[in-house]
């Protein structure tokens, strides 16, 4: 095997802690892939529910190698584990809640094959609830400019995949990004330094060296439930992370004045909406992020302001438009 893998294998990681209710779905989904050079790599993180007990019934699969940790370590940890026992050129983290269309290995490797400067392809998501249910699609709610450039499967060359993730996380969810195995080879693995936002931090290391290809299909289905990592972490440490990870990557992508007060004032926005949450979290976790932006980047605490003038119009106007049918009902009844 090279530094690149056994050619054209994809190895698929799940790293598996306390989600015994959804493994099954996870792993057929695997299983079911029209894609055949595959292995998975199945590693427990110490479950404590009956996740072991689920995935010991998949241990005779000439496909699956399932791997007990003696230890917990976390999802980072053990999906670095994974990504070095990886043989593939091409490596898949698969949440363990998560699952798949049949085609989406195939269409990713692809799409990810087309150029070999192409570091990782994705696809559309469709979020689903804990009991399946469809909640939406990620595409609906990425900003104009992504929605308008990815309509169809596209290249987003390295310099415009950077401005695209200084907006938003456009990769929402690892399970649907197949990554070339050479990109951990040269930006590294996941990063301890996060947990809700490790995936977004590794995505913006691979876009310094690597372009993206996107697949417009959605075949990825992204489970929402209130135990994923997000979820579990409080707004404090969450809107930490996401101001230390922008404002910082703000500071090194080679952007345009304008586009600097452009991004400035969206990671200002992010911290707005936590400052209006209900029960005044925000405003006690004002020393707290404060002290953070003017150690990250002093410039950006100045465009708070507008940014919570902002976001008063945005919810402000939401509230009047919601308001409008009543009325419209109330004068048709008159």
């Amino acid at each position: 095997m090279g530094r690149d893998g056994v050619q054209g294998l994809v190895s698929v990681v799940v790293a598996s802690y306390n989600h015994a209710e959804f493994l099954v779905r996870r792993m057929e989904s695997l299983l079911d892939q029209t894609y055949v050079p595959m292995e998975i790599l199945v590693i427990d993180d110490c479950s404590t529910d009956r996740s072991v007990e689920v995935l010991r019934r998949y241990g005779s699969q000439p496909r699956v190698k399932l791997v007990l940790r003696e230890r917990n370590g976390g999802w980072v940890a053990v999906s670095n584990q994974g990504i070095e026992m990886a043989t593939g050129e091409y490596i898949l983290l698969a949440n363990c809640d998560d699952a798949c269309d049949p085609r989406m290995i195939e269409r990713l490797v692809g799409s990810i094959s087309q150029e070999p400067n192409i570091g990782v392809s994705f696809c559309r998501s469709t979020m689903i609830d804990d009991k399946d249910r469809i909640l939406g699609d990620d595409f609906e709610v990425r900003e104009r400019g992504f929605r308008t450039r990815c309509a169809a499967d596209t290249k987003i060359g390295r310099d415009e995949m950077n401005r695209f993730l200084l907006h938003s996380c456009v990769i929402p969810n690892l399970s649907a990004a197949l990554i070339r195995r050479r990109c951990f080879e040269v930006v590294g693995g996941l990063s301890d330094e996060y947990r809700a936002c490790s995936d977004w931090e590794f995505f913006f290391r691979v876009a310094s060296q690597f372009d993206f290809a996107y697949v417009a299909e959605p075949l990825n289905r992204f489970r929402h439930h209130p135990t994923t990592i997000r979820s579990a972490m409080k707004g404090r440490a969450t809107l930490e992370e996401f101001l230390r990870l922008l404002l910082g990557r703000i500071g090194a992508i080679d952007l345009t004045a304008l586009e600097r007060l452009r991004y400035r004032v969206h990671a200002m926005y992010l911290w707005s909406i936590h400052l209006l949450s209900p029960r005044l979290q925000g405003l006690k976790d004002f020393p707290f992020h404060a002290k953070k932006v003017l150690s990250l980047d002093p410039a950006s605490f100045f465009l708070l302001l507008p940014a919570l003038m902002w976001r008063v119009v945005i919810v402000g106007g939401k509230f009047v438009a919601s308001l409008l049918p009543q009325r419209t009902r109330m004068s048709e009844n008159v």
